[in-house]
């Protein structure tokens, strides 16, 4: 990962402290490998908003910085005010690798939170969410990844947040960004969608 690459997807916006701190974890020797099945910082942009809509306006309203998953899908700061250089109270959206986009958290605080939960999110076209993962550990389904402990340290250490664990907490955030900006986000898309 390179650090001017991935400064350079914000597009002249200010990089939030806690991505700027997880991107420090990320690069660190102790850290070698994925931390959350659900986010990794990426350091070039895949293209995926571009595939819904290449008008400029709506290209220029995401901030792409992370995969969700393993199949693509990724995560960006939903710019509505193009004055608000700081990102930080952004809704964070997910972009599905075959299509879809979904508000995901009201901010990129609430998206660290549910990345504790280390289960890669589902994002279809029509759906999105994340599945349970006592669930997925009964039917042997799940991996943790290598270094989730160390992404919790850092989280309650560095980041200073609370991890999300349960499945219903996730999905207490998840509808909570749905209802406050869900219907924004699926009226602004249509304006672009053919």
């Amino acid at each position: 990962m390179v650090k001017e690459e991935f400064t350079a997807l914000f597009k002249g916006n200010k990089v939030p402290s806690e991505i700027k701190s997880l991107l420090e974890l990320q690069v660190s020797e102790t850290v070698p490998s994925y931390y959350s099945n659900a986010i990794y910082l990426i350091d070039e942009d895949p293209g995926i908003i571009e595939s819904i809509s290449e008008e400029e306006e709506f290209v220029n309203s995401f901030i792409p910085f992370a995969e969700a998953n393993s199949t693509g899908s990724i995560y960006a700061f939903w710019v509505q005010d193009k004055q608000n250089k700081d990102l930080s109270n952004c809704p964070v959206v997910v972009f599905g690798d075959e299509g879809g986009a979904f508000v995901v958290s009201k901010n990129v605080k609430e998206l660290l939170q549910i990345a504790a939960y280390d289960v890669e999110p589902v994002v279809f076209m029509d759906e999105f969410y994340f599945p349970d993962l006592v669930e997925l550990i009964d039917e042997g389904e799940f991996e943790a990844s290598e270094f989730n402990k160390e992404y919790l340290d850092w989280l309650r250490t560095e980041a200073k947040l609370k991890p999300i664990l349960t499945v219903e907490a996730v999905d207490n955030i998840l509808a909570d960004a749905q209802d406050q900006y869900g219907e924004a986000l699926e009226q602004f898309v249509s304006k672009f969608v053919k």
